[in-house]
């Protein structure tokens, strides 16, 4: 599966906006919000394999 030119620019600016971050606890809390949007993503994708 390939990402659009559009996502892939988007992917690229988030990767700058966390490069640029010196703040830790902000950092901490970034990772907490990716970790949590990961487990629901997967969790939806369960959901959608389950009720093919």
């Amino acid at each position: 599966m390939q990402a659009t030119l559009a996502q892939q620019f988007e992917t690229e600016s988030i990767k700058r906006q966390i490069d640029s971050m010196t703040d830790v606890a902000q950092l901490q809390e970034l990772a907490r919000h990716l970790a949590d949007l990961y487990l629901k993503q997967r969790v939806a994708t369960a959901w959608v394999i389950a009720t093919k």
